[in-house]
């Protein structure tokens, strides 16, 4: 089956580190559907090492790496606004520069979409710690667009890093925004808000990195103080009512300030599974 061109895109960081930047991109270009074009959003000046990284991929793949700088950090949603502009293809597959897509996962979210008449897939995701080799949790995630919609409600309905989705329905609903911790949240909502249908495959097509200290970041008043601003914005939107939104800030306020043990508890077994 032949399938249109679609555009990667990434956004990298000072902070990350090379070795990982090489794995991500490596997982793209041996898709089984091959990209038209890698677009890198480079979020502010990077590190000698990450530029070596990037360099060897110019060479290597001159007409389809592209990368964008920007002259100073603005944070991942605006980078990704900046990086949808410059994508040249309808087709948008989101990758994080931390994670591992399977081979066939383009091939299999392209299949999904037009057997299924919708307008973004994901899949569910595998976390790891340091190798695709540890997985320590399943991200478990809702299947059909009417689940995905109903879920979207109380929490990010589709993995950020494993969707493929469509440039004309990103810019229709507003494009990135700039929402610290929830740009991945906003989009899908925006997204949904103006009639994009969504699907998750239920088997993991994207390997998502989390730190040994992932669920501990999940805490603490500045995360919270993130949380409860967004639950804000849903409520203004209309996303969610007075009900709703008492129990997300609720949640969130629990969550966030119990002790790191128990938060890493409710995360792995409550919130995905081992």
């Amino acid at each position: 089956m032949n399938y249109p061109p679609y555009s990667v895109l990434l956004s990298v960081y000072k902070s990350e580190k090379p070795n990982w930047l090489s794995i991500a991109l490596d997982s793209m270009f041996a898709q089984t559907v091959k990209p038209a074009e890698v677009v890198l959003v480079e979020d502010g000046p990077l590190t000698d090492e990450l530029y070596a990284v990037i360099s060897t991929y110019k060479a290597k793949f001159p007409q389809i790496f592209k990368t964008h700088p920007l002259k100073k950090n603005v944070g991942l949603g605006l980078a990704l606004k900046e990086g949808v502009l410059a994508c040249s293809n309808e087709y948008i597959a989101r990758m994080d520069t931390d994670d591992y897509s399977v081979p066939t996962r383009i091939e299999e979210e392209f299949s999904v979409m037009f057997e299924k008449k919708v307008d973004m897939v994901g899949s569910i995701i595998y976390e790891f710690v340091d190798s695709i080799d540890n997985v320590v949790s399943h991200r478990m995630l809702p299947e059909t667009p009417e689940q995905i919609y109903k879920f979207a409600k109380k929490r990010t309905p589709i993995a950020h890093p494993s969707v493929l989705f469509k440039k004309r329905q990103i810019l229709a609903c507003g494009n990135y925004e700039n929402c610290y911790l929830a740009e991945d949240f906003a989009i899908f909502v925006n997204l949904l808000r103006i009639g994009a249908k969504g699907y998750n495959i239920q088997k993991p097509l994207v390997y998502m990195r989390v730190s040994k200290d992932f669920y501990k970041r999940r805490g603490g008043w500045k995360y919270l103080k993130a949380m409860l601003g967004f639950n804000k914005k849903l409520f203004s939107i209309g996303w969610v009512g007075p009900k709703d939104f008492l129990i997300r800030s609720a949640m969130n306020c629990t969550v966030c300030l119990m002790p790191n043990v128990v938060r890493n508890f409710v995360y792995k077994k409550l919130l995905r599974k081992s």
